[in-house]
């Protein structure tokens, strides 16, 4: 089926992670133990933190990751919507980026990196399709999200989306890249993309 989710990783404990998170982003809470339908949830696996975002949402807030760093030491956020094609990963340590990466098949007809890449690309690139590249370099980074999503244990998180999160250099590259490798929106557009059939499992 593909990866259709965000993702956020801290070095970090639940705790420690939702009073940074609502530093930036407003009113958190955390509800009971989460379902299988639940859009955003959160939890604590080795003293570590992660957030499922199916809303991709905050997950997609590479500047806000990069600010809660500076107290959580390393923080990612990362995710896939196969569909259109995007792929994203910020990946930052104590106030310093390591990592950024967007793609986006659908709108753009160029990538965009920022930093050296990280071990795991090489055989395992961002852009895949189930997400591989990702949790690959996540778990190079130290932080096993595969294994706290197959595991748990996790709970509904609640985010207002009142106060969103402060932009800053990271988005203003990405939009920069954005409008200058930009698919133009015209009747030729769907034909300038690639249909990926996939064997069923």
């Amino acid at each position: 089926m593909g990866m259709h989710y965000g993702l956020i990783a801290a070095t970090a404990t639940r705790q420690e992670f939702l009073t940074e998170l609502t530093r930036h982003a407003g009113e958190i809470e955390v509800g009971p133990p989460a379902e299988s339908h639940d859009e955003m949830t959160i939890g604590e696996r080795n003293g570590h933190t992660f957030v499922l975002d199916a809303t991709m949402t905050l997950a997609d807030e590479d500047d806000m990751v990069l600010e809660m760093s500076k107290r959580l030491g390393t923080v990612v956020c990362a995710g896939a919507e196969t569909v259109s094609g995007t792929f994203w990963l910020t990946a930052a340590k104590d106030g310093v980026p390591l990592r950024c990466v967007f793609v986006q098949h659908a709108g753009m007809t160029r990538g965009m990196a920022i930093g050296d890449p990280l071990p795991t690309e090489a055989d395992h690139p961002i852009e895949d399709p189930d997400g591989d590249g990702i949790f690959a370099a996540l778990a190079w980074l130290g932080l096993d999200a595969y294994g706290w999503l197959t595991e748990g244990p996790s709970d509904v998180l609640h985010w207002s989306g009142e106060r969103s999160p402060a932009g800053g250099q990271i988005r203003e590259i990405k939009q920069t890249h954005y409008e200058r490798y930009k698919r133009p929106d015209d009747d030729n557009r769907l034909s300038q993309l690639t249909a990926v059939v996939r064997d069923e499992p």
